[in-house]
């Protein structure tokens, strides 16, 4: 009985009290913040969007920074970008109205050339006139398009890297890999697309255009239809499968995550000894903080997304809105040549549009499914 009681006296003098040190959520979420790199993404954007970011308020993938933006700092920006892009539209409105007014002017006097009625001439000179106020800005256009969309695909190669090591870390490695490979093939083709399709192909159709308006012996309206058409059929039918695939595969891949998240938890729970229900525990928080990691770097990426593409979206409508109208004008005072010259480039502009609302979409579905994978894990 002695013995008995010695060996307790000894047991409780040389024990060491054991804790586990407990580790917060903001502590987990900090340290998986730095070790994914999403604090080096603002740096990937092109420096008119990080300053467009910057504007907002909205410097980093963090989720506080993001919980302070407001619809009227969104809607302040806006107006900003709306204004500064207006400026080369407004000049051009002003000169074509006034080479239409000119040759509207000329064409009620009544002139003859000879035995000619000068009224062609004058279209002919009106809708030269107009071609140098109006082709080079739409070429600038072109290229400026050109040039946000290889930004944005640059920033999408850029972000895969980070969002995939977020959702691996997060246990959803099907998900992951699935993400990945459409993204990166995804991001690839936005980028040949806009570097060696783009430019090129949209200025052969302007050129076609103006030759169209200036010389109505070579009727090449049909031509310029069918372009138009295919243009946007190609688009539509493009964005619909690759919608479709990366939905189909986000289904699929997310159950599966979820089923082997919830099996891995199980099995911690129920086959370690005495801390299992602790390590099951701790794991949900990790998940839970990799979650609200994936919830910021999403937001980021969909406000970085829209501040790439909306002041070329903004240039564009502000272009389509000034042709609508001196379109209407030449209407007015039956100026055939020129009206021509200026639907003939509004095509241009509606092609330019759908190019950049079909690549901001597909950009905004994707990371919006990213997102939404593994919401029901838990």
């Amino acid at each position: 009985m002695k013995k008995v009681i010695c060996i307790v006296f000894l047991l409780f003098l040389f024990t060491i009290p054991v804790h586990a040190q407990s580790v917060s959520e903001d502590e987990l979420y900090r340290q998986q913040y730095e070790d994914s790199g999403a604090a080096d993404l603002p740096d990937e954007l092109p420096e008119e969007t990080r300053e467009w970011m910057d504007s907002l308020g909205i410097s980093s993938p963090d989720w506080q920074s993001i919980l302070n933006l407001t619809p009227e700092t969104i809607f302040e920006q806006i107006g900003s970008s709306a204004l500064q892009q207006s400026a080369a539209p407004v000049r051009a409105l002003l000169s074509v109205l006034a080479v239409i007014l000119l040759c509207a002017l000329m064409n009620g006097m009544k002139l003859s050339f000879g035995d000619r009625p000068l009224s062609g001439v004058i279209g002919m000179v009106g809708t030269l006139c107009i071609c140098t106020v109006v082709i080079q800005p739409i070429v600038t256009c072109i290229e400026n398009v050109a040039f946000v969309i290889k930004g944005a695909a640059g920033f999408l190669l850029a972000s895969i890297p980070i969002l995939t090591g977020i959702m691996i870390a997060g246990g959803q490695t099907i998900s992951a890999g699935s993400y990945n490979l459409l993204m990166l093939g995804a991001g690839n083709v936005i980028s040949v697309i806009a570097s060696t399709v783009l430019v090129p192909l949209l200025n052969i159709f302007l050129a076609f255009s103006v030759v169209s308006a200036v010389s109505p012996a070579m009727n090449l309206g049909g031509l310029c239809d069918l372009f138009s058409k295919t243009v946007k059929w190609v688009l539509t039918f493009c964005m619909t499968i690759f919608s479709g695939l990366l939905t189909m595969q986000t289904v699929v891949s997310s159950a599966a995550d979820g089923a082997g998240a919830k099996t891995v938890r199980f099995m911690v729970s129920a086959f370690v000894p005495v801390v299992g229900s602790a390590l099951s525990d701790a794991i949900g928080s990790v998940q839970s903080s990799v979650k609200l990691l994936k919830s910021g770097v999403g937001a980021f990426g969909l406000l970085a997304t829209g501040a790439i593409f909306l002041p070329a979206a903004l240039e564009c409508l502000i272009w389509l809105l000034t042709l609508t109208a001196c379109a209407a004008a030449g209407d007015i005072f039956e100026l055939k040549e020129i009206t021509t010259l200026l639907r003939s480039s509004m095509k241009v502009i509606q092609i330019l549009l759908s190019i950049i609302l079909c690549c901001f979409v597909i950009l905004m579905i994707s990371t919006v499914l990213m997102m939404a994978m593994g919401g029901a894990v838990t």
